[in-house]
């Protein structure tokens, strides 16, 4: 005979602990074989980015130039060629461009990817002179680990029925994947200002239109990676919770179900 209970007038069937394990393993399979693809959205932004090493020298000057006469320099923001610092090996020091906050630092390969330069100056921007900008800045991380956060959470097995009233968990593990992808989107706006802000400061450099068209696909493609790795990470999450909750959430006995009971 099989245990069962009722509620709001339905009978329902609990799951077992077997039925947890199992669940719990399709879901941590299944969410790790959806992240393992996020490489493919970084692929074309780095191919073009290799492909713009022979015209680097196009766009360096230009660069540090800019600088100067965007006034961010005024403002403490400094270049620091990555080419000369040790630790790095060669593909990394020529694919790797970032700005650091805490000492307002542009970390580049100057000799190699100063297309990626005007961007990070971007990043600057963000931080020194909007408060937009510098909001979204501040809720990178936090939004990943939220994200990660929301990971584990979606893994938690559902006991209720589904017409059971909602408390807050309960909620936010329903909508994991989609709370998951709304905390990446600070990264991806912030990163299309960036972006924004990078262009107009490359035109205002004096770029030669060719060059600022293909700055452009450049950092599409850069976008296009963030957007990626923020729809990977919701439908990671959502997968995952979907999982459990076919595994987890008790059995609800139809009609056709009656002659389990007895």
């Amino acid at each position: 005979m099989v245990n069962s209970y009722y509620y709001n007038g339905n009978q329902y069937i609990p799951r077992d602990s077997n039925n947890s394990y199992k669940g719990y393993i399709l879901a941590s399979l299944a969410s790790g074989a959806i992240l393992s693809a996020m490489p493919t959205f970084s692929k074309p932004f780095s191919k073009q980015l290799v492909k713009e090493h022979n015209q680097n020298h196009l766009y360096k000057d230009a660069f540090e130039n800019s600088i100067k006469t965007s006034g961010l320099a005024e403002k403490g923001v400094s270049i620091v060629p990555a080419q000369y610092l040790g630790g790095m090996s060669d593909e990394v020091c020529g694919l790797n461009a970032y700005y650091q906050p805490s000492t307002k630092k542009i970390v580049i390969n100057t000799d190699k990817i100063s297309i990626a330069g005007f961007h990070e100056a971007g990043h600057a921007m963000n931080d020194i002179t909007g408060k937009l900008g510098k909001f979204l800045s501040k809720l990178r991380w936090p939004g990943r680990y939220a994200a990660g956060l929301l990971g584990t959470i979606a893994l938690f097995s559902t006991p209720k029925p589904e017409e059971a009233p909602r408390n807050g968990l309960d909620i936010i593990r329903d909508n994991a994947g989609k709370l998951a992808f709304a905390c990446m989107l600070p990264t991806v706006f912030e990163e299309g200002m960036a972006s924004y802000k990078g262009i107009k400061l490359a035109k205002a450099s004096g770029l030669t239109k060719p060059l600022i068209n293909n700055m452009k696909k450049l950092y599409a493609k850069a976008l296009l990676t963030y957007i990626g790795h923020a729809s990977l990470t919701g439908l990671a999450v959502g997968a995952a919770g979907m999982i459990m909750e076919k595994f987890t959430r008790p059995k609800k006995v139809e009609t056709d179900d009656i002659f389990l009971f007895g």
